[in-house]
């Protein structure tokens, strides 16, 4: 057993070792320092009502990101990246800040001389209002992509342009009037184009949009389809059929790296908000034989030009530890906006297809009001009590509420890497206390009712083959997919770069270990 065990991890060290690494000698390797929804906005003066405030959704410190950007550009002159990629929401209010954002990036390429790279978000354009905004946001821009393209796309706007060491860029509007992203047929037939022309010039295409390639959570469309294209899976297909490795993405705030397995393997790299927690961004090389991904960190803030409002000691942390203060925005925000928001039954009555008069509709007025906001612990009505009362014991944590275990998993996802499946303390406790909220507040609805709750939730989650959604394997089977991330990893790794055939039989037997060396890093990674 011994000498089978010697066995295993000598491969997986070997395996880890030689697979997928990357040779610091290739003097072509492409650097790009990689950003997204920067959501840059220069405001007069703030009135904070609270520690972690002024803040916008999400904990975005749209007040802050001056002060964030002016970094990330003095972190970019002092690296030896060739270029930098913003993928879209450089600012947050669209026309009234995007020409003083164009004047501080042209400042940035006339200084460094490095070439800077941009795509519209949902916050750039409006094209529910106007769909050729696409065209003002090109004229303000155009010198991130449009003066060097080789082709473009006048009903889009989108755009390819020649990068160092034989890549080129493929930058794309994924916007569409709703807010949503979608790649429609005559864009696809233009990428179609730019992919015959790279390959007859021997280039290899490299691309950027605001929307996700493909989904990054278990579900996601179903729950929300906001964040990635309405079309993702025959994209996918055709991505991997012309052989474009990766696509840098945004809108969703989060760090997470999805791949698709067809004719080749892709990658949707989904790049944080440089506006909120945890304050990051990608440094990426490309060599042929890998494509090396390290996140940095913003870790102080010069605050001499903050905008006045904020207190001595708000100064303070935001100068010194700007990734703490952000975490702070970021919960207070998601416990005061949106896990509040989104536990309302009538967002909810709506969103399961109930009439608002119908047994189903009162029974959710009964039993979600404020239910996550109930203490976990202590004296009256708690959730510990909840769960004495059908025969078991809360974990001990320092979390006061389910919301605020809510706001530590977003927190988790935000990060990447995510490992907060229901074995974790974090997902026990999850477990635990949404079983005793649950059969403790809607163990007085009748039997029928609960069927009716349950059937339509099933539903509106595509879940197969469930019959009761409360039960602790059910909830624990969607925290998992929800909290644990899949492989590849999302912060510091490496992919096979353009001259790896990811169909080879070589290449999924490397691929099997690279996978069971990340499941057990996520297995013993401390969180």
């Amino acid at each position: 057993m011994k000498k089978a065990c010697s066995v295993i991890l000598t491969l997986l060290i070997l395996f880890a070792s030689v697979s997928l690494c990357a040779n610091a000698a290739d003097s072509d390797a492409l650097r790009v320092l990689v950003t997204s929804d920067t959501h840059w906005h220069d405001v007069g003066s703030v009135n904070p009502d609270g520690f972690y405030r002024p803040r916008a959704s999400l904990g975005q410190m749209t007040s802050l990101t001056p002060l964030i950007f002016d970094r990330f550009l003095k972190d970019a002159a002092a690296s030896d990246a060739d270029c930098v990629f913003i993928s879209g929401d450089l600012t947050d209010y669209g026309n009234n800040d995007a020409v003083a954002f164009a004047q501080i990036l042209a400042d940035f390429e006339d200084t460094t001389g490095k070439q800077v790279f941009v795509v519209p978000g949902n916050h750039d354009i409006h094209m529910s209002s106007d769909p050729n905004d696409h065209l003002r946001f090109r004229r303000v821009y155009h010198r991130f992509g449009w003066d060097e393209a080789l082709a473009i796309d006048e009903a889009t706007s989108s755009y390819t342009a020649d990068l160092k060491g034989g890549y080129r860029l493929l930058a794309l509007n994924s916007n569409k009037a709703d807010g949503g992203g979608l790649l429609t047929d005559s864009l696809l037939a233009w990428i179609e184009a730019q992919v015959n022309a790279a390959k007859a010039d021997g280039k290899k295409l490299v691309a950027m949009m605001h929307h996700q390639l493909m989904e990054h959570i278990t579900l996601e469309q179903t729950i929300d389809g906001f964040y990635v294209l309405d079309n993702y899976k025959d994209v996918c297909k055709q991505f991997a059929k012309w052989n474009i490795r990766v696509t840098f993405t945004g809108h969703m705030h989060i760090c997470d790296i999805a791949a698709y397995d067809g004719k080749t393997t892709i990658y949707d790299v989904n790049t944080y908000a440089l506006s909120c927690y945890p304050l990051r961004y990608r440094d990426v090389t490309f060599r042929d034989d890998a494509i090396t991904i390290q996140s940095r960190t913003i870790d102080s803030l010069d605050t001499a030009n903050i905008v006045p409002g904020y207190s001595d000691a708000q100064k303070t942390m935001i100068a010194t530890d700007p990734v703490g203060y952000a975490y702070g925005c970021q919960q207070d925000s998601l416990i005061e906006e949106y896990v509040r928001g989104f536990v309302d039954a009538d967002k909810l009555t709506d969103a399961l297809g109930l009439e608002a008069d119908s047994v189903g509709a009162k029974a959710l007025k009964r039993i979600l009001p404020e239910n996550i906001l109930i203490p976990l612990y202590g004296e009256g009505e708690t959730v510990d009590a909840m769960a004495k009362a059908l025969g078991y014991d809360l974990p001990e944590s320092d979390y006061e509420t389910v919301a605020d275990l809510i706001a530590a998993f977003w927190a988790a996802l935000v990060r990447g890497d995510e490992n907060l499946g229901g074995s974790s303390p974090e997902g026990k406790l999850f477990l635990d206390a949404a079983y005793a909220l649950f059969a403790t507040k809607a163990a007085q609805e009748s039997p029928a009712v609960r069927a009716l709750l349950c059937s339509k939730l099933i539903a509106r989650l595509g879940l197969k083959g469930v019959d009761n959604i409360f039960s602790r394997k059910t909830l624990d089977l969607i925290l998992t997919g929800l909290m644990v991330d899949k492989a590849p990893a999302d912060n510091d790794l490496a992919l096979p770069g353009y001259s790896v055939n990811t169909g080879s039989f070589a290449y999924r037997i490397t691929a099997f270990f690279q996978k069971l060396l990340d499941f057990f890093r996520a297995l013993f990674t401390v969180r």
